[in-house]
């Protein structure tokens, strides 16, 4: 939504105001970041550089059944300090490895994982470990072509596809987990040393660096860089645990494209920080921050962190996920074009790091999502347009707004109400002034099948008379000062406030009471409200007006124990978590919650959907915004959005129109605006802008099935819904660094956004030798083996929409006023052939709003076109039960062992039909078109250029009309010719 340094009224903001960038820290300016740094720089200059860690080979202890070891771990620098390796490998191959302190003054930060996965993952009984003097070895895969290497002395662990790196763990010598230490102790240790030669040179080598120095000099550097105290502005950090950062370099050392790691403003191929002619100085920063008119182009972390990095190549793609929770700076060099390197370091936490093998993109979204979770299947009307601004001021404003939408026939499901409903920002607590009837507004909303997402910020006004913190108070269940007693006190719009500690089992249940319409007696629960009224979860990083770096001092305590810098990046997922959780659990049977979250942590996409948070109105926002949702898409999150038209200013028409038709091909698709900006909902604008954005609204509509489907796909298989090209054409390298088009899910949608002014022809890049066709003119362009770029239309009224050849997707072309509206409604299908003649997609439906899918009440597809014979010039196109054919594959964590095709939805929707079909690239004009039984059915042909040929121009078009065949149902249609 929105932040400010301080708390300010709601008055309007200067247009020039930017991004308030000494409001936030540099690596410079973060002591444990500046060491890490240094660590690095100091290995680089000298080439003897070796890791002081090593495996103390007595101590390996195999698992009698598992493939997994532990063994200790000690440092030269620090010999009476104890550390424990954990290595184990999973059942799908991914490699996991913990390091943490034994024995140590206290315990450090282990819980990140178990926030994060989904559940504890099971380990292989069928790997062995082969251990030698100097290494431990397992081989596994289906021809043994992966092994795990970890090597003694120096620790060192390696992961290699036939016999090639593929991973490498401390491979450069930068793992440093700082131990618990006292000011005493450190003191004590440098009683009777020498001091350091004077002028010695840094390029030594390690043994004359060791002689010279303190012992752990060469090593950690010879300052308490930041170990016992830090101040920034006016901000002290008193470290009262003193250092205990974690560095660690993990290298891909045959793969030189590198992605992930969002939240960032930047490419979707990650630029390089460090090395020669770097793009980058600064590392991309993990800290989940309100960053307030971000920059466009930038390390700067942003609203979430999800630490999992994936690394490609035309050979492999494989992945890592550091399971770490605190603040993380990650360097990105490229020694040479094949190879990336990369250095992670954290504040805080142990060493907990998944190592995934792949090989194939593909591979690693299921390893990732076995871990984390899969995104949530939404709910369906969910995926239409939502409408929102800071902010609607009254009832009858919504009802006005609503009214307008109708009048001007622009399809929207859904109105949202930023923080001005609350009185004194107290949420739940409407302000009865302005909005004094909000149960019969929102039933308003309701009876056109639409829906109200209303704001809850995690902070809360403290206040007696505000039952929400009375209770929050009574319970002590709010974050605490450092002291861990005193509840803490921070500004943020409701004022002076308090923010409930999610990490206390205590929250839980009392938490989602809150959201009961009809709660427990003497409760307060949330009765002017309805089952059918959903949530926005902003501010939850937590963003702080007058707290360090606008968010909570690190020192504040948690439960548990833990001081907020272990866990600050989980923090916001926690809050969304436990809404969501209070959502579904509203009505019994439950319904599909859907909360947006602007803080988000891996694992996050179980919960619901997120938005990039405030970006501005310029072309530059709108560009940036479509690499972001793909970072988002490729690290599991799928559900992702920018605010269309940019929350801060006031956007001209031609770029209004583009950000629109951005939006309709983001899985999230939502209009907001800042308080300042006119308003600029779509009827607003004039012609011809209304009808181009109503054409698109439109469009966004009729493909609802194809986003419904992809998604169903993503929560089952954990592939993303928008795929960059490394992803649909991995072995394509001239795609591996593009991020301004992509593909929707495996519908071929292939979709190109124009996010520049003036444009009236745009540039797509074609990655195969495979024929592509215009979605709106049937133009078939043709690509090549080692890719192509076309040049196609893109006048304000175009979008560069192409569908690949070999593609079949299923539409629904009536104009409905929001999505449940639809549910009824025919299908039309646009069968693209490819230049074999074939073409394949799925449709996948269920009631779009329960559970019941889990329990086998669903409708999956499969249409299929291929040719009856090897020189057929005809073609046969069937409907086939996928339901039938896979039902351990149809439904997000649940196998179902049978599926029963006269379910109660199939039969709620057997008079569903296909009214219309659209076949592209027949090589000759049918002789006939046939239903089963040898029905004749009515057709039209226009002759064009067939999938087969090799030229280019507008393809030949078959259309059967109307050939009343139900979508549920099995059939056959053969094309002869």
């Amino acid at each position: 939504m929105r932040s400010l340094s301080t708390l300010l009224v709601l008055a309007a903001l200067p247009a020039a105001l930017a991004v308030k960038t000494h409001d936030f820290k540099t690596c410079a300016q973060a002591g444990f970041c500046r060491r890490g740094r240094a660590l690095a720089e100091r290995a680089a200059g000298n080439q003897a550089w070796s890791s002081p860690y090593s495996l103390e080979a007595s101590s390996l202890t195999l698992s009698p059944d598992q493939a997994s070891f532990t063994a200790a771990v000690k440092s030269s620098i620090y010999p009476e300090v104890n550390f424990g390796l954990d290595v184990r490998i999973h059942d799908d191959g991914v490699v996991r490895v913990r390091m943490d302190e034994v024995g140590g003054l206290r315990k450090r930060y282990d819980e990140a994982a178990s926030w994060a996965l989904l559940e504890e993952p099971k380990v292989s009984n069928s790997v062995q470990w082969t251990v030698a003097k100097d290494s431990a070895r397992a081989k596994y895969g289906a021809k043994n072509e992966v092994e795990v290497v970890v090597n003694f002395a120096p620790l060192k662990v390696t992961l290699l596809r036939n016999g090639k790196e593929q991973v490498v763990l401390n491979g450069r010598g930068l793992l440093h987990m700082e131990h618990y230490r006292t000011k005493e102790s450190v003191a004590k240790s440098k009683e009777g040393l020498p001091p350091p030669e004077e002028g010695l040179d840094t390029d030594d080598n390690q043994v004359v660096l060791a002689q010279t120095h303190p012992r752990t000099a060469w090593f950690e550097g010879e300052e308490e860089d930041g170990w016992w105290e830090e101040t920034f502005n006016s901000f002290t950090d008193t470290k009262p645990r003193g250092p205990e950062s974690l560095s660690l370099d993990i290298d891909f050392p045959n793969h030189g494209h590198v992605y992930g790691i969002p939240q960032h403003a930047t490419r979707l191929s990650l630029p390089t920080t460090t090395g020669e002619d770097a793009y980058y100085s600064e590392p991309y920063r993990l800290y989940n921050a309100d960053v307030f008119e971000y920059l466009a182009d930038s390390t700067m972390s942003l609203y979430g962190s999800i630490p999992f990095m994936q690394a490609h190549s035309t050979e492999s793609t494989v992945g890592i996920f550091n399971a770490i929770g605190s603040e993380t700076w990650v360097d990105v060099g490229r020694p040479t074009p094949k190879k990336t390197t990369t250095h992670w370091i954290s504040e805080t936490g142990i060493l907990d790091v998944f190592i995934l093998p792949g090989p194939t993109p593909a591979d690693v979204f299921a390893q990732y999502t076995r871990l984390t979770g899969t995104p949530a299947l939404p709910a369906q009307w969910a995926l239409g347009y939502h409408q929102c601004r800071w902010n609607y001021i009254s009832s009858e404003d919504v009802r006005s707004v609503q009214k307008r939408f109708d009048e001007e026939d622009i399809p929207v499901d859904v109105f949202w109400l930023d923080i001005e409903y609350a009185e004194e920002h107290k949420y739940f607590m409407w302000d009865h002034k302005l909005f004094p009837d909000p149960v019969d507004m929102i039933k308003d909303v309701e009876a056109i099948e639409r829906k109200m997402v209303v704001i809850v910020d995690p902070h809360l006004k403290r206040t007696n008379d505000y039952p929400v913190y009375k209770e929050a108070t009574e319970l002590d269940v709010l974050v605490k000062q450092k002291d861990g007693s005193t509840d803490y006190e921070g500004w943020c719009w409701s004022g002076s406030s308090a923010w409930v500690d999610f990490f206390n089992p205590k929250s839980w249940d009392w938490w989602k009471g809150l959201f009961k319409v009809d709660g427990p007696d003497g409760k307060w629960h949330w009765s002017e409200s309805t089952v059918s009224t959903y949530i926005w979860n902003d501010m939850n990083e937590p963003a702080i007006f007058n707290g360090p770096e606008i968010s909570m001092p690190r020192e504040n305590i948690h439960y548990g124990g833990w001081e907020h810098r272990d866990l600050h990046n989980i923090n916001g997922m926690l809050f969304h978590n436990l809404t969501s959780q209070a959502v579904r659990s509203r009505t019994n049977p439950p319904k599909r919650p859907f909360v947006l979250t602007r803080s988000f942590y891996a694992g996050s996409q179980r919960f619901g959907a997120m938005w990039t948070g405030d970006n501005l109105g310029t072309w530059e926002h709108m560009a940036v915004g479509v690499k972001m949702v793909l970072a988002n898409n490729i690290a599991g999150f799928s559900f992702a959005g920018s605010d269309v038209g940019g929350f801060f200013g006031n956007p001209e028409p031609e770029m209004l129109v583009r950000w629109y038709a951005v939006g309709a091909f983001s899985p999230f698709f939502r209009a907001h605006a800042h308080i300042d900006t006119k308003r600029r909902e779509p009827y607003l604008l004039d012609e011809p802008y209304k009808t181009i954005v109503r054409d698109i609204l439109r469009l966004r509509y009729s493909m609802l099935p194809v986003w419904y489907t992809a998604f169903r796909e993503a929560s089952v298989t954990g592939l993303p819904v928008l795929r960059p090209h490394y992803v649909a054409v991995p072995q394509d390298e001239g795609g591996f660094a593009i991020d301004d088009q992509f593909f929707v899910g495996s519908s071929g949608i292939l979709v190109k956004p124009v996010t520049r002014k003036s444009v009236t022809e745009e540039t797509v890049y074609l990655p195969e030798d495979q024929v592509y066709y215009d979605y709106f003119t049937q133009h078939a362009y043709r690509g090549a083996a080692k890719g192509k770029n076309i040049t196609v239309p893109a006048d304000l009224h175009q979008i560069p929409l192409l569908v690949r050849g070999g593609s079949i997707v299923p539409t629904r072309e009536r104009h409905r006023r929001s999505a449940p509206l639809m549910k009824h409604d025919p299908f039309t299908l646009r069968v693209a052939l490819d230049k074999d003649g074939h073409a394949r997609g799925e449709l996948y439906l269920d009631d779009g709003e329960t559970y019941s899918h889990e329990a086998g009440k669903f409708v999956w597809r499969e249409f299929v076109a291929e040719k009856p014979t090897k020189k057929s010039k005809g073609v046969k196109i069937s409907n086939k039960n996928l339901g039938a054919q896979k039902p351990t594959e149809a439904v997000d964590h649940v196998a179902l062992t049978t599926y029963d095709s006269a379910n109660d939805f199939a039969k709620s929707i057997a008079d569903v039909r296909v009214e219309k079909i659209v076949v592209l690239g027949l090589p000759t004009k049918p002789s006939s078109v046939t239903a089963d039984g040898g029905k004749a059915l009515q057709w039209s042909y226009t002759p064009g250029v067939a999938a087969s040929d090799s030229k280019e121009g507008t393809a030949s078009i078959l259309v059967i009309k109307d050939p009343k065949l139900s979508v549920t149902g099995d059939w056959n249609i053969e094309v002869q010719a």
